[in-house]
């Protein structure tokens, strides 16, 4: 697989093929400063970050996306890893858009839209 697909009840998005996205671990756990002042931390797992730039999308694509995001709690993302590619729920905050054009063809596109997703579980680690 070479695309990012974000599926929900309402529908698929399958985004352009070997897009730029990021993947950052955000670790889950607690910091506690100790009597002796040493900080010990207890790491009990990880979420995953996902920051996607979509490239160009459809104004069709885009409607659905937001969608989807406002109207369900999480949304199904598959997304290529270094290990294979990867199945796994996100919440998603509300996509950045920001410019609007016109392709060759008069259709509608926006571009530089990019969607932050967070994982909805906990990856233990």
């Amino acid at each position: 697989m070479r695309n990012i697909t974000i599926s929900g009840r309402l529908g698929t998005v399958t985004l352009l093929e070997a897009l730029k996205f990021t993947i950052t671990p955000q670790p889950v756990g607690e910091t506690a400063t100790m009597a002796s002042g040493r900080t010990v931390r207890d790491h009990v797992g990880e979420k995953l970050v996902l920051e996607i730039p979509t490239g160009w999308l459809s104004a069709e694509d885009l409607a659905l996306l937001c969608r989807m995001i406002s109207q369900e709690q999480v949304l199904l993302v598959r997304y290529p890893d270094v290990d294979g590619d990867h199945e796994d729920e996100f919440w998603f905050d509300p996509p950045v858009r920001k410019a609007f054009s016109y392709d060759a063809d008069g259709v509608r596109q926006w571009y530089g839209v990019t969607l932050t997703a967070t994982q909805y579980g906990v990856t233990t680690v």
